[in-house]
């Protein structure tokens, strides 16, 4: 995703769009795009065809959705859609080359997933997990303890027990600091205004995102952005 705010669903799934997240749809799989906003929705896709069983099965293998920080990964995009372009001698084997390689960086990125999602399981239950990975999957969108209780599969006032012993903190204040860690991201590596952040990580209003930013980081979100770049 480029600009705009909106979700995908791959399959059964839907995800929120975020700037910076890679989603990979599965060959043979419906996936459908939707505008939430009031801005346009830009977004980036790449379609390839795929010869090879083993590619295809790598592919199905990745999660849907990669928040990818890497600069590899997004160089290898951008030199990708420029070949596509240009139409030189040679493009489909230079796009297939770096198709390769835009794969390997993707399996790089998953397996460092799989390695933090490992540390984590080690002192959280795969029930407050459950929660936890749809909080940090659908940022942008409202929640409620009744909600995420029942994702967990508990009574609303046992996952508040659970979930506060298993993380430190409570629900609510792990969902502020999970959107002000998205935003100090989107902050740092996005073009998006400050209006357009705060309501993609949940933030109801700038004035209010604004607030919440300088009490707990004690900086504003532009100064944060400037002393940032």
């Amino acid at each position: 995703m480029e600009s705009g705010t909106g979700s995908i669903t791959i399959g059964e799934e839907t995800h929120s769009l975020i700037p910076g997240n890679i989603y990979l749809v599965p060959p043979m799989t419906n996936h459908t795009f939707f505008n939430d906003g009031p801005e346009p929705l830009q977004t980036l896709e790449i379609k390839f065809r795929l010869m090879d069983a083993d590619t295809a099965c790598a592919i199905r293998n990745f999660p849907c959705c990669l928040n990818v920080k890497d600069e590899p990964v997004k160089s290898t995009l951008r030199a990708i859609r420029k070949e596509s372009f240009q139409k030189l001698p040679l493009s489909s084997e230079v796009i297939g080359f770096r198709f390769q390689l835009l794969l390997t960086y993707l399996q790089r990125c998953h397996e460092g997933l799989k390695s933090n999602h490992t540390q984590k399981s080690k002192t959280v239950s795969p029930e407050i997990e459950k929660a936890i990975t749809h909080i940090q999957e659908h940022i942008s969108e409202d929640f409620s303890l009744e909600n995420l209780a029942e994702i967990a599969g508990f009574e609303k006032n046992y996952f508040l027990r659970k979930f506060k012993k298993q993380t430190g903190c409570t629900p609510m204040v792990f969902i502020r600091d999970a959107r002000l860690e998205k935003a100090k991201e989107l902050l740092k590596f996005s073009d998006m205004s400050i209006t357009q952040i705060a309501f993609a990580t949940g933030f109801k209003s700038i004035h209010y995102f604004s607030k919440v930013f300088y009490e707990n980081l004690h900086v504003r979100p532009l100064e944060y952005r400037n002393a940032k770049g």
